[in-house]
Formats: C-alpha cells, structure tokens, sequence
C-alpha cells in the first residue's frame, strides 16, 4: 500500500519533475530545502545524484544542531546559505510557501535567485487559472457593474486577489445593511508589538462598533512557539481591553476566526499569517482586513518583495502607509500598484505622544524628580552575523553597557530590550533563559537603572531624555519626539532606505563604545544638542503626522467606507 508521500509524488509528476530539472539543470549546482519524511521517500525512490549536482541539504533544524551529512547529502544551516555556492534551490517539502517565508524573513536566501518547488503549476494548471480569473472578472463586473475597475482589477490583480475584491466589495454592502454593531477583531501576537491602540480609542468612542483583541503565539525563526498569550491579557485587561486567548492547546492551532462573527480584522504582524492559517485571502470570505507594519520600516529589505508579504498584502482590503516615501515603497515591493489597497495614514503608535503620561511610568525612573539625564538603552535582537539584518551589538556590548552604567551614577537608565532578543540569544547559544534573566535582573537591581519589556513603550519615551540603540524602527518611533537618538552601527548593519538616510542625518554616531560618553556630556552638561533644528527640520519634511492624529484619519477612513456618518 502506497503511502501519503508516495501518492503526493505521483499526484504531482514527480518522476517527470526529476527528469526535466535533470535537464535543466544540467551544469548548475543544487540545494534541496526540506529534510522531512517527504524528502526521506523521494530519496529512498530516486536515484538523485543520478539527475542531479547536489551541493548540500538543507532543513530550519540544522540551525540549532547539524550534522555532517543527511542521506548521504553534505548539510547546510539556512543561515549558510547566503554564504553557500550553489544556483538553484529546491523545496522538497509539501508547503514550500511556509519555508520560504521563514527564509526570506531573516533574509537567508535572495528570492532573485532560481528556486523551484514539487507542486510548481504546470501549463495546464496555468491555462486553468486564466480561465477562472476571466470569470472571477465576468462575476465582478456583474455584481458591480463598473467596467473600469473591472478591467483594472484584471491586469493589476492574479485571480486569489480579485476573488478577494470581489468578496470585500459583497461584504461591504453587506456591513453597511447589517442591523447592530459591526464587530472589530484586533489581532494580538505580543502587547510589545501592539500598533493599534489609537484606532482602537478612536473607535471605542463610537458606540457602533464592538470590539475585541485576541491574543496568539509567537513563531520563532526556528519554528518554535513562543506564547505571551497570558501576559498579554493581563497587560490588556488592566487598560479594561476585552481580550481572549485564540489558541487551541489541545489541538495546537489557533482558533478558527469566522466563529467569533467579525466584520473587520485588524493584522497585527503580517509574518506570521500564514504561520496562524488565517491570510487575508481566507479572510475575504467573511471579513473586511486592515494592517499597518508593525516596524517604522528604514531599512532596505528584500522581504516586503518576497513570496508571504505579496500574498498577505495583494489580499488586503486595506493597508496604510506611514508616510507619502513608504507608499511607493510598500507598492513596488509587494506589487500593489493599481490594486486600491495601499492609504497614506500615518503611523499610529505615534498618536501616543498627544496623550498624557501614565504616572505609573515615571515610577520605571528610580529618580522621579528627574534630576538626573534619563537614557534609554534599546538593543535589538539580530546578534546573528550569518544573516538576518546584523544590526544588533548586544553581544559586544551588554557587560560594557551595565558597566557604564554602575560607574556613571550621574544618570539614570533603563533598559528597553527587543521582545525578540531573549528567544534570540537562547536560540544562538549567547545566553540561556536564566542567564538573561539574570542579566536583566541585574539593571533592575542598580540604585540608578532600571529595565522594561512589555509594550505600550511610548510613555518611557516621553519620560526620558535620549535613546541609545542599534535598532530600526525604535530609530523613526523616537525621532518624532525630537530628542536626541545615539545610533550604534555594526559594520554588518542591513543598508538603510532612503528614508532612514534622512533621519539618519539627524542621528549622533558614535566610532567606538567610548565616543558614548563624550557626546552624553556634551549634550548633557555641555548643554549642546547640536543636531537639534536638523531633527526639527527633517521630521517637518519626512513624517505624515495627522493633525488630529492617526488614529482618528483609520477610523474617519473605515466610517466613510461603512457609509456612516463621522
């Protein structure tokens, strides 16, 4: 009797597959992605030596223990394969999509270069979806009776996406007919990376809305799960934030969303999409779907041009923009020009700054009467320096850092560290949970520091004075407060975009660890902020910065498509 995998290899003409690649693929050298037990069949079936030049094997779990060889295969760690000589790369998998997101997310293999897959469309699969888009077309345009979006839809949208339209357009008639409230589902993978809490005042305020947060694990680039889903409902509960835990442990998945009725569903992450089963494609069955990345984006990164934030963002029915440079930016990479899905909004944790500080946050300062300068010292979780964006100097600087602070008592600090970097440093053997842990402990344990590592970090950055970070997005979250921010660089740093030069302009850089404490003094005793005005000019010229805040321009926006009155 044939097995599972023998039967998906015959289903999709493995054997011919094998055949043609040998052909094609003649004098190129190969990888093949995937050691499972798919990849065990084929090779106990197949000969592939046989057809073809094999450099290596590779599988997410050599990056944490390796072999030498697999099947008689040499291995390679995804994180290699940057560094690995090779042409084409073959996903032997059965969801070659989700593996291919976990690479291009920590950017260890370029998509430019050749890959291929077992479940690859063939001629006849392709013909068949040009068929079916001709009438997803004729039932657009059937339903709406408008022939420019008809024909428009038709060149810029693959059929998943314009069935996507055609469902956003029947459940915005249906909403705008819906008796009672139109329920909002906000989608939660960690409270530090929460983007939505000004559209979820604003919308508060309008009793014809009911909303509801739903908290889900976190995925590793190991695969593993992380689940905050418990610190997150205390954290939400205690701002009187309904939540729920969307997590079936018994069956290890997250919950199926259509049961809790919603009309619009907010993304927190879209990473993680396919990783939770819910993409914007399915949700177009019975929700309208809004996102906003979760990072200030100032890096040049291939990922937003890669397979899973494509697909997460050509399904949308709404995305909005930080600013009028990341519209463009976000259109060429993920291929949304044309497509009615991409808004100029803002960025809405930035709406944190009108409002009052939480008193609870000057408690974080062991000096309240905030005598002394108060530093934020943020580090970032990218400690790798085989792939990733390399930003982070953590593990060069983490004892230099809490020794600068036990011997300079003139002023106060508080670590902010990446949600990330904890699961990074047990991941790359830097430091175990306890040793972190202990590490942390440490900087609460100084008469003049202190740490923080939940979310809702806005108001630490209003109670404090400077940010000194090797981060990305923390770098453009703080600018707009308009205090000084020391960027640490490592010389491996992802490149910034043109937008992160910009502000970059207004940035101390320091050569070395010791030029830190001649630019504090300079500032701080000195009293010259010498980069002042140019911050003030450049946030002028750069940020999209709502008069009446982000938040609100989200939710006039999602009114005015609902047909309601502000």
């Amino acid at each position: 009797m044939s097995s599972v995998y023998e039967e998906f290899l015959v289903k999709h003409n493995f054997k011919s597959k094998l055949k043609r690649w040998s052909k094609k693929y003649k004098n190129k050298k190969v990888v093949l992605y995937g050691c499972g037990l798919l990849f065990d069949k084929i090779a106990e079936l197949y000969d592939l030596k046989k057809y073809l030049n094999i450099a290596g094997v590779c599988d997410v779990r050599y990056e944490r223990e390796k072999p030498d060889e697999y099947l008689g295969f040499s291995t390679i760690k995804p994180s290699e394969l940057n560094g690995t000589d090779f042409d084409v790369l073959i996903f032997t998998v059965f969801d070659y999509l989700t593996c291919l997101t976990y690479l291009n997310s920590f950017e260890f293999f370029d998509e430019r270069k050749e890959f291929t897959y077992i479940a690859q469309q063939s001629l006849k699969g392709y013909i068949l979806s040009l068929i079916q888009k001709f009438h997803t077309a004729e039932k657009y345009y059937n339903y709406t009776k408008n022939l420019f979006k008809t024909i428009q839809y038709y060149f810029s949208c693959n059929n998943i996406e314009y069935n996507s339209k055609l469902n956003y357009t029947k459940l915005l008639d249906r909403i705008k007919n819906k008796e009672g409230k139109v329920k909002v589902v906000f989608i939660v993978e960690s409270n530090q990376k929460w983007s939505w809490q000004s559209v979820y005042d604003e919308l508060k305020t309008d009793d014809r809305f009911e909303l509801l947060l739903v908290t889900l694990p976190l995925a590793t680039r190991f695969k593993d799960k992380i689940y905050p889903q418990k610190e997150d409902i205390e954290f939400f509960s205690k701002l009187g934030m309904p939540i729920i835990d969307g997590y079936d442990y018994k069956k290890e998945a997250c919950m199926d969303l259509r049961k809790l009725n919603p009309d619009i569903i907010f993304y927190a992450h879209p990473w993680f999409a396919e990783t939770h089963k819910f993409p914007p494609y399915l949700i177009s069955e019975f929700a309208l779907s809004c996102a906003v990345s979760y990072g200030f984006n100032l890096v040049e990164s291939t990922c937003w041009g890669t397979t899973t934030p494509k697909n997460f963002c050509a399904n949308l029915w709404t995305m909005f923009a930080e600013s009028s440079w990341h519209k463009p930016f976000y259109e060429n990479g993920t291929n949304l020009k044309n497509k009615d899905i991409l808004y100029v909004a803002g960025y809405p944790k930035m709406d944190a700054y009108k409002l009052p500080v939480n008193p609870e946050f000057e408690k974080l300062w062991k000096d309240e009467k905030h005598i002394k300068p108060r530093i934020i010292w943020a580090p970032h979780h990218s400690i790798e320096r085989d792939g990733g964006f390399c930003m982070s100097n953590f593990v060069e600087h983490s004892k230099l850092f809490l020794e600068f602070a036990q011997n300079h008592q003139e002023y106060e600090f508080l670590i902010k560290p990446h949600p990330v970097l904890k699961s990074k440093c047990m991941a790359m053997g830097f430091m175990s949970a306890e040793q972190y842990e202990d590490y942390i402990d440490k900087w609460r344990q100084l008469p003049n520091s202190n740490a923080y590592t939940l979310g809702n970090y806005y108001d630490v950055f209003k109670t404090s004075d400077i940010l000194i970070t090797d981060c990305s997005s923390f770098l453009g979250e703080y600018f707009v407060s308009g205090k000084p921010i020391v960027l640490i660089e490592s010389k491996e740093r992802r490149s910034f975009n043109d937008f992160g030069l910009a502000i970059r302009r207004g940035m101390y850089r320091p050569q070395s660890f010791e030029d830190i404490e001649q630019i504090l003094k300079e500032i701080f005793v000195n009293k010259n902020d010498s980069l002042k005005d140019l911050r003030k000019k450049i946030i002028e010229e750069k940020f999209f910065l709502p008069e009446n805040g982000t938040g609100k321009y989200i939710a006039d926006y999602i009114r005015n498509a609902l047909g309601m009155k502000n």
